[in-house]
């Protein structure tokens, strides 16, 4: 009799899958009361969603759809064959840092705090005083215009888009900070960094010089946490120059950074910095 039972109960679970595709119980019990068998299914779960030649439905973002065209394990990016699947997050590829690029090569990311003065006049400090309109040696500015800022100065846009803000420095005959952290940065130890910074010199145009060569060059020491670097100049007039120089972090988890200024000859002494920058890539094409 067990086996007679038994052999209904296969035939009915068969004939309940083939009669109700994607439905599948997850339970199939027997009772048997004065000789008869009853069969007792429990909750079944639908799936008919997951067929990957039938669906063509929309995967949610994130979830992995089953099938053989599903959004992973099958045609990228689709969730069956008329659907589209939703974009995977995979090992952390969302998260912003340096990592590698779509070309394999590390991705320059910026530790300084606009370094590129997108945001103004804050999050910097320099010796120099702000003006708007310069009337001394050793003030400075954040604009889009140096010309604006002191007439005798070259028009030119500045390095990051070509019409956003830069630092604009009227230079003076002394060794003061043009530019320098206000909070020391977070670094990793025994880690190599790229302090860098682009210089353009601004002096002068026709009036003052001959609108082709500068009147002086441009010179500025870098320095983390009191160590000088390097000095480099800046000598072509109106022409982006990148500066740069390394840092081996050793022991040290933060870094305070500043810019000097090591001309001290005034004549001349007129420049714009920016996408001042530190990080384990470096921004300057090639390293020099």
């Amino acid at each position: 009799m067990s086996e007679v039972v038994g052999a209904k109960v296969r035939k009915a679970k068969r004939a309940l899958v083939k009669s109700r595709p994607g439905v599948y119980p997850v339970g199939v019990r027997l009772f048997a009361l004065g000789g008869v068998g009853f069969l007792v299914f429990s909750a079944a779960i639908s799936s008919a969603s997951c067929s990957g030649s039938e669906d063509g439905s929309a995967g949610p973002s994130g979830n992995i759809i089953s099938g053989n065209d599903a959004s992973t394990g099958g045609k990228p990016g689709t969730g069956g064959d008329g659907g589209v699947g939703g974009a995977l997050s995979i090992d952390g590829s969302n998260q912003s840092g340096d990592g590698p690029a779509p070309d394999g090569k590390p991705v320059a990311v910026n530790l300084i705090p606009n370094g590129d003065f997108s945001q103004g006049n804050t999050l910097f400090g320099s010796d120099y005083a702000f003006a708007t309109a310069n009337t001394a040696e050793g003030q400075y500015t954040v604009g889009n215009n140096a010309q604006a800022f002191n007439g005798l100065l070259i028009t030119a846009g500045d390095h990051t888009s070509g019409s956003g803000l830069m630092f604009i420095g009227n230079g003076k005959a002394t060794p003061d900070r043009v530019w320098f952290t206000t909070a020391p940065i977070a670094v990793q130890p025994n880690t190599t960094y790229y302090f860098e910074a682009f210089v353009m010199n601004l002096c002068c145009a026709s009036g003052l010089g001959n609108g082709v060569d500068p009147v002086g060059p441009s010179e500025l020491s870098f320095y983390a946490n009191d160590q000088l670097l390097g000095t480099r100049t800046s000598s072509k007039l109106g022409v982006w120059e990148g500066l740069t120089t390394t840092w081996d972090s050793g022991a040290q988890s933060s870094v305070s950074l500043k810019l000097v200024n090591a001309n001290t000859v005034a004549a001349g002494n007129d420049f714009a910095a920016d996408d001042v920058y530190l990080g384990i890539v470096s921004t300057v094409q090639p390293p020099r």
